[in-house]
């Protein structure tokens, strides 16, 4: 079944490196086709399974969304990471300096309204629906079980261990260029996780901590956080 858990994540980290390698002219047909290609692997592969089990019970899920962003958010605006690398010498902050995240901002690529409009939606359903169903299966569903024991499938949603917890907290630390804020907010969903024992509300908590973002960025004009 790891499948089911690993794909949707790879198709997205393979969608988003190919969308950098076209400009910014193409980014919204780009990103609606990974979207596409993303929500059907989703839709394809829960089907039939009992993985994911929504339910209503989520307010301790939204209420960690909630604080997670807004963590991530003030941890982003004060630029820690440059100014601990700007701390070591050159040779070796060239190397290990995190690359500044590229924004998009519709309203001054997109000409038409509709245009600009349709692509926030596509958007939102990508940020706040998609990635965090990806991201989650992958990261609490499959990789923090796997890190316990190969043979994952047996190893109980929630179960701690030391060094499970560290590697899926790095390991999503390095996938972030920002990186204080990406282990803050990891280390906040894996805890809701082993309190809870529910990947629906790692989702949902996920879920929300992205539609927030996005409305952040909708409102401030920082393109650069999304």
């Amino acid at each position: 079944m790891a499948p089911t858990y690993v794909i949707p994540f790879v198709l997205y980290l393979l969608g988003t490196a190919f969308i950098a390698t076209f400009g910014d002219e193409n980014y919204p047909i780009c990103y609606t086709v990974v979207a596409v290609v993303v929500g059907g692997s989703i839709l394809y592969l829960l089907r039939g399974k009992q993985i994911l089990k929504p339910h209503f019970r989520v307010g301790w899920g939204v209420a960690v969304g909630l604080v997670g962003i807004a963590l991530w958010i003030v941890l982003c605006h004060l630029h820690l990471e440059k100014q601990l690398t700007g701390l070591l010498p050159d040779f070796l902050r060239e190397r290990v300096e995190p690359a500044e995240r590229v924004g998009y901002n519709p309203f001054e690529h997109l000409s038409a309204g509709f245009q600009v409009w349709s692509f926030i939606a596509v958007r939102l359903v990508g940020i706040a629906v998609l990635v965090p169903i990806a991201e989650e299966l992958f990261w609490r569903g499959f990789l923090l079980r796997w890190l316990i024991d190969p043979e994952w499938e047996e190893i109980k949603l929630g179960e701690y261990t030391h060094h499970s917890c560290a590697i899926v907290v790095l390991m999503f630390t390095v996938a972030h260029p920002e990186w204080l804020a990406a282990a803050s907010y990891c280390l906040l969903i894996n805890g809701l996780l082993y309190w809870k024992k529910d990947l629906w509300q790692c989702v949902v908590a996920h879920a929300v901590s992205n539609l927030v973002l996005a409305i952040y960025v909708l409102q401030t004009g920082h393109w650069w956080l999304w």
